[in-house]
């Protein structure tokens, strides 16, 4: 309770504006809960084991929480167990195994180190029941002693016990396990098999071929095209786009945004078990007769694009000049598109999922030759930069963005082999030091507006717009319209011109603009 959770009793304080004695009664009451937790899961021979592993857990979550301002909660233990190792690497600095070693595995080895004079099995037990009782007496009488006052906090202000280690943690994997339990032996219901094209993409005298870029972790307030203060964005300032400025996330994580985004549930009516249980925008684009393709360089489809027959992911291979460093940066997608193009017969969308601005190691998603706001932080390791280093790498990150999609934007516009269009958005948004806060992944409640702004934009080619009877300066008027990523399955579904019962069109932001 000391060594582990700092951040708890800093918002336990705040909360309660410094009231010693509420502050002390709160303190009182999560304390028993960690007692009661211990005797629960440590009779006899199991008490060191536990006490050891709940130590070495707190460790691991207290850094997260009082170095990162990271949550960990049922989400964050999703995104862990989805990630890879590439990704997952950069999380394990030498601050962190240091944090550890100190406040983890020094005290579990003090654990296995005291002796514990054993009883008899019956003494044992009559001791641990009375252990359990006067532990649950007492938090009981901790509580009631300002009952008014507690459960407020534990209802609105939940951000206090979601900083609680390790009972957040073990509360979050619990749920995980549940949600994952619920998920097992699922059948997956058709969705959008009415699917077909309009008369318009059917008409069409060549392929159509919209990209789409699931970008990862930009956050709109650091596009140079949203009115951020550097030129962020200097390359798609110069194409003819529509940026939209005021679209929020479905999620703060990869693992939420991704998968809801492609479904059509919108965020209210999103969840986990909801979206594995019923097919996605890609299997209504494949029931429409459009191939779909799903290019990676991040984290994987999260479960979105199993079914997507031509799924590929990035490697150094594709371009080795773009895996330098050990990981691709995105400018691995632009040589397969050249290549892939001449090959394109059928009308077709292509999904890049990027690895965008992925922290933190910001300085991996761009070559150093592409640095352009020094100094910028070289390392995973937030403690040995400033915040101003952190945010130059940061908006490095977001400039190389702005070369990839522009460059590829003008490899579309110089060929004669298909009709395109371009769609970009992030999944999700990024905290960069603002209240303490890094990364993302927080509670969508707690989340601050930097983790759930998103940049949104759209080109259509000269081609296009003729074709598919789009009128652009109509969707213009919508770039400062408040928008969200409900929006993103049926606005694929009309940038292709798809005729069916699960499109919706006043989610639809090119429909709308139809001639």
């Amino acid at each position: 309770m000391a060594a582990h959770n700092f951040t708890f009793w800093q918002r336990a304080w705040d909360v309660f504006d410094g009231n010693i004695r509420q502050v002390a009664g709160w303190g009182i009451a999560v304390w028993m809960l960690t007692l009661l937790m211990f005797v629960i899961l440590g009779f006899r021979w199991l008490l060191k084991p536990v006490a050891a592993a709940l130590l070495i857990l707190s460790a691991v979550t207290s850094y997260y929480m009082d170095n990162l301002g990271i949550v960990i909660d049922r989400e964050m233990i999703q995104n862990a167990m989805l990630t890879t190792v590439t990704e997952s690497k950069h999380l394990i600095t030498v601050g962190f195994l240091v944090h550890v070693f100190i406040w983890g595995l020094l005290p579990a080895a003090a654990v296995f180190w005291v002796r514990i004079r054993p009883t008899q099995f019956f003494s044992y037990l009559w001791r641990w029941v009375l252990t359990a009782v006067l532990v649950v007496a007492i938090f009981a009488g901790a509580l009631f002693s300002d009952f008014k006052a507690y459960s407020a906090v534990a209802r609105e202000r939940k951000e206090v016990l979601a900083s609680y280690q390790p009972g957040a943690a073990i509360g979050g994997a619990a749920r995980y396990a549940k949600m994952m339990l619920r998920a097992k032996d699922v059948v997956v219901a058709p969705l959008g098999t009415d699917a077909r094209k309009g008369k318009l993409i059917a008409s069409a005298p060549k392929p159509v071929l919209t990209v789409v870029f699931v970008g990862e972790t930009a956050r709109a307030q650091n596009f140079g095209l949203n009115g951020y203060a550097r030129p962020t964005t200097p390359q798609l300032a110069q194409r003819d786009i529509v940026n939209f400025t005021n679209v929020s996330s479905c999620g703060t994580s990869t693992a939420v945004s991704v998968p809801c985004m492609m479904s059509n549930l919108t965020r209210n009516g999103y969840s986990y078990d909801r979206a594995i249980r019923q097919e996605n925008l890609t299997d209504v684009l494949t029931h429409a007769d459009i191939d779909v393709l799903w290019w990676d360089n991040n984290t994987g489809d999260q479960g979105t694009a199993g079914r997507v027959t031509q799924a590929r992911r990035m490697t150094a291979a594709d371009d080795p000049t773009a895996c330098v460093q050990g990981e691709c940066t995105d400018a691995v997608f632009l040589e397969p598109i050249k290549k892939a193009l001449p090959g394109l017969t059928r009308d077709t969308v292509l999904f890049i999922h990027m690895i965008g601005s992925h922290g933190p190691a910001y300085f991996m998603r761009y070559p150093p030759e592409a640095e352009v706001f020094s100094p910028a932080c070289r390392t995973a390791e937030f403690a040995d930069c400033t915040n101003e280093e952190i945010v130059n790498a940061y908006d490095n990150s977001i400039h190389f963005t702005d070369k990839v999609i522009s460059e590829t934007i003008d490899i579309l516009a110089a060929q004669s082999d298909v009709i395109p269009a371009v769609f970009f958005l992030s999944d999700h948004g990024e905290s960069l030091g603002e209240d303490g806060l890094y990364l993302h992944a927080a509670p969508y409640f707690l989340a601050p507006e930097a983790q759930t702004h998103v940049p949104m934009l759209m080109w259509l080619s000269p081609a296009y717009q003729s074709a598919l009877k789009v009128d652009q300066s109509c969707l213009a008027k919508r770039e400062k319209d408040s928008l969200s990523q409900d929006a993103v399955f049926h606005t694929v579904l009309g940038l292709m011109d798809v005729l069916t019962s699960v499109h919706d069109s006043a989610l639809d932001l090119v429909s709308a603009c139809r001639e």
